[in-house]
C-alpha cells in the first residue's frame, strides 16, 4: 500500500498483493516442472517406398485441412530418413 499526496488529496494504490492479503486469500500455486507423461502415438504404415531414401514402409495419418466438401490431407513420414511430405486427396 501506497499513499501518494496529488493536490491536497491523498491517492492509494494497492497492489493485487495488498487486497490478497487483506481478503486472506491464498498465493498463486506456480507449478515449476511440465507434465512427464508422454504418450508414444503408432501411426498407420503403408507399403510405398519412401522418394527419397527408398525405404520400402513410410508411416502416415490424414488431417481435414480443407472445407469439408473436399478431399482430405495425407501425410507422410519415413521411419528411417524423417523425410516428410503430403499429398491432397
Amino acid at each position: 500500500m501506497v499513499l501518494f499526496p496529488v493536490n491536497n488529496l491523498q491517492l492509494l494504490f494497492l497492489s493485487f498483493q495488498d487486497i490478497r492479503r487483506e481478503l486472506k486469500i491464498e498465493p498463486f500455486v506456480v507449478i515449476e516442472t511440465a507434465p512427464t507423461h508422454t504418450e508414444e502415438v503408432q501411426r498407420a504404415v503403408v507399403n510405398e517406398s519412401c522418394p527419397q531414401c527408398h525405404h520400402p514402409q513410410l508411416e502416415y495419418y490424414t488431417k481435414q485441412l480443407r472445407s469439408a466438401d473436399e478431399g482430405q490431407t495425407v501425410f507422410y513420414e519415413c521411419p528411417e530418413c524423417r523425410h516428410k511430405f503430403s499429398v491432397n486427396t
